[in-house]
């Protein structure tokens, strides 16, 4: 209860200094001077947002805490204010609308999305992702793991953070098969778990786009499909049918067979996540990594 205590003290603080500061920043957003008016987001595990009064509507203001970042899902700036500006044309995610580093770490201004975050209809998802997957790249994107020796990779450089007992236990449940790299990588989100994923008015909007990537899109299918992300978002795991109903709706058979030819790759990978904020005291985390592996 004290470590809450103090981090929100912390956003409080924030909040009033962020308040004092951005508006004269960015003056052409007439950003709401009043910390009381700027109402605190809540559902990311990574940064501390606000929603913000400002011209032409509300605005997400968005403070970046790199203490918080991570090998699964890193949080870099540059690469969402990248990406927003990016994707502006499709309609797929807010729109970019200012940024500023001060004192307090890098900060993203974008347009507020109005709207409840995802909570049914895993097919309309799967479309949603599949067009992302079918858009061109942007130059500089990090690699996401491709393949199964890449995941390995990945899983095993997570497991140095725990103990001993739990790190050979994922790496000697990882199947010998040797699954190669997709030959063309796609733009990938990074993290499209229920909580990134807005239903607006006009169709559904991906959020948080802190870690995108060029990789096989088998690791955004994971990241949605995953019991862990699901329990953590939503308070529940997706149901067979749900999976299923998101399988055929993405319409990639080959894709579809890859995914489950990299399930315990998959599963490792995000448990190890888990695992590691569980060992920093994370209880909700260590319920959903036995949710994944199970």
């Amino acid at each position: 209860m004290q470590a809450d205590a103090q981090d929100s003290a912390t956003a409080q603080t924030a909040q009033r200094l962020l308040a004092t500061c951005l508006p004269d920043q960015l003056p052409h957003l007439r950003l709401a001077r009043d910390p009381a008016l700027w109402q605190p987001l809540t559902g990311g595990r990574s940064n501390r947002s606000w929603r913000v009064p400002a011209s032409g509507g509300d605005c997400v203001v968005k403070l970046f805490r790199s203490a918080s970042a991570c090998t699964v899902f890193p949080n870099d700036p540059q690469a969402e204010a990248m990406l927003l500006h990016h994707l502006q044309p499709y309609s797929l995610a807010p729109r970019l609308l200012g940024d500023w580093h001060g004192p307090l770490g890098p900060t993203l201004i974008y347009r507020h999305i109005p709207g409840p975050t995802w909570q049914s209809d895993t097919a309309a998802v799967a479309r949603l992702l599949r067009r992302l997957h079918a858009l061109p790249a942007p130059a500089g994107l990090r690699p996401g793991p491709n393949g199964s020796e890449a995941l390995r990779q990945e899983i095993r450089a997570q497991s140095r953070e725990l103990a001993s007992t739990q790190a050979e236990a994922l790496l000697n449940a990882l199947p010998d098969s040797d699954i190669p790299p997709l030959a063309t990588p796609v733009l990938l989100h990074g993290d499209p778990v229920p909580g990134n994923i807005v239903t607006s008015g006009a169709g559904l909007r991906l959020i948080d786009w802190q870690c995108p990537a060029l990789g096989d899109p088998c690791l955004d299918l994971a990241t949605f499909l995953s019991p862990a992300m699901g329990w953590l978002y939503l308070g529940r795991t997706l149901d067979p049918a749900e999976q299923q109903a998101f399988l055929r709706a993405y319409g990639a058979p080959q894709i579809t067979a890859r995914y489950h030819a990299l399930a315990p790759f998959l599963h490792a990978r995000m448990a190890a996540y888990c695992l590691t904020r569980a060992a920093q005291g994370s209880q909700a985390d260590a319920h959903a990594a036995r949710l994944e592996l199970a």
